[in-house]
């Protein structure tokens, strides 16, 4: 028995500066790794060197880059980035995660919630944008038929419900 979840997400985010664009492929396997990575991921991991010496290193992946057949979910993974008329990207991923490594997918999640664009009228019928609790995806563990958590957009953050 393994601990995988089906990890789907589909977000529109807002244009992006050049070098966001180009973390944000790279973490989705859509491109090389920048020269400097300002997502706040931890990337940092402990190894033990020839000597038996502990050691603190920087081993950075990207985070929603796997392609292919998945391998407990029925189905493919991947990632895909697209341009939106009118200005932003359209980006919809699908993954199997397992939950050691929430610790590096969340700072992710935070950092594209945070460039959402999901407008919506507040209840003072002004335009806002970040959503207020619109669907972005969810995660199931692989043997369930029902999805365990729903993804929504709210107020710049996505959030499990």
């Amino acid at each position: 028995m393994a601990d995988i979840y089906d990890f789907f997400l589909a977000i529109n985010l807002r244009a992006l500066p050049d070098a966001e664009t180009a973390e944000l492929r790279w973490h989705l396997g859509l491109g090389p790794q920048p020269p400097e990575l300002a997502i706040p991921i931890d990337f940092s991991e402990v190894v033990v060197d020839d000597d038996g010496e502990r050691t603190i290193v920087e081993a950075p992946e990207p985070q929603l880059a796997q392609r292919g057949p998945g391998w407990k979910i029925g189905g493919a993974l991947f990632a895909a980035l697209e341009p939106r008329e009118g200005g932003g990207w359209a980006l919809t991923a699908r993954q199997e995660l397992h939950p050691d490594y929430y610790d590096r997918v969340d700072p992710l999640l935070e950092w594209l919630g945070s460039r959402a664009d999901h407008p919506y009228v507040g209840d003072d019928g002004t335009a806002r944008n970040g959503g207020c609790g619109e669907f972005v995806g969810y995660e199931r563990w692989y043997e369930d038929s029902t999805i365990e958590r729903l993804l929504v957009i709210e107020d710049f953050k996505i959030l499990r419900r």
